[in-house]
């Protein structure tokens, strides 16, 4: 095995690099998790599986593919995401990079002018049947937007500073990006040490896992604005109890009577800077 001296932090170039005992979900091509003893940016041991194909083919799938299931699996952050945007959105133009099935596109579409860049080629038939108006690549838009956003997607990129370069270009002088990605900081791993978790929650596609400091890092490298980092918490208790105890996902599914104690519980993560979700906004 490749020594982990070896590897160099993409983020701050330091080579004081330790190698995490987690396991990789999917372990596709002996990948492994380093963490930058300097930064504390994590990211795996090789990005060459990610290749042009990747998500064009819809390789991320490791399931049989069905938009309507991909719909139904997001919905609730969708509706979070709508809930958190549709005032500020309001007869705006909008755009939805990475926008998956389409979901946030749905709920937004009567509140503002919005579309979408997806590049998964088996989706189109979809779009069109739900008069979603989605690009397939951002070198085909030549517009620009009072708002960009990003959900989950930023920790997907072998080269996210070009992708946040030409995003940037297509901001009107005023707007913004907005940015969801899952927090390596989440309480399930920096507090509870929940193994289990951690052998689930990283896996090949994440090719990088952000926490407040790594992003804020990364941005102001790039020298652009950065408006807010906000800690949000997706999962509650009962999600949390089942990974603790049975040392699995789905939780809040099995045992729902617990989800009612989430209005309190899910306020405990953000305060201890360890929820499991970071929004942050950026502008030029």
């Amino acid at each position: 095995m490749k020594s982990a001296t070896k590897y160099v932090c993409p983020l701050c170039k330091s080579e004081n690099i330790e190698l995490k005992d987690y396991k990789i979900r999917d372990n596709k091509n002996d990948l492994r998790i380093l963490k930058c003893k300097k930064c504390s940016m994590v990211f795996l041991s090789s990005f060459e599986h990610i290749n042009q194909n990747f998500y064009k083919k819809g390789l991320m799938h490791s399931y049989s593919f069905n938009p309507q299931n991909w719909l139904n699996n997001s919905k609730e952050d969708d509706l979070r995401r709508f809930n958190l945007l549709k005032n500020e959105a309001k007869n705006k133009k909008v755009l939805d990079f990475g926008c998956g099935a389409g979901g946030f596109l749905l709920l937004m579409k009567n509140v503002c002018s919005i579309k979408g860049v997806e590049s998964q080629e088996s989706l189109e038939d979809f779009y069109k049947s739900n008069n979603l108006d989605v690009f397939s690549s951002i070198d085909e838009i030549k517009e620009k937007f009072d708002i960009i956003t990003m959900f989950h997607v930023l920790e997907h990129l072998k080269e996210p500073e070009k992708i946040i370069e030409k995003l940037l270009n297509l901001l009107n002088e005023k707007g913004e990006i907005i940015i969801e990605v899952p927090n390596e900081d989440d309480i399930l791993l920096s507090l509870y040490k929940c193994k289990p978790f951690a052998d689930f929650t990283h896996w090949s596609c994440h090719l990088f896992c952000y926490n407040k400091k790594t992003l804020k890092k990364f941005f102001s490298k790039m020298n652009v604005k950065i408006n807010y980092i906000k800690s949000i918490q997706r999962y509650g208790l009962a999600n949390h109890l089942y990974w603790l105890i049975k040392g699995q996902k789905g939780g809040h599914l099995r045992w729902k009577y617990l989800n009612n104690y989430d209005f309190i519980y899910k306020k405990i993560p953000p305060l201890l800077n360890k929820s499991d979700t970071l929004i942050i906004s950026i502008s030029k």
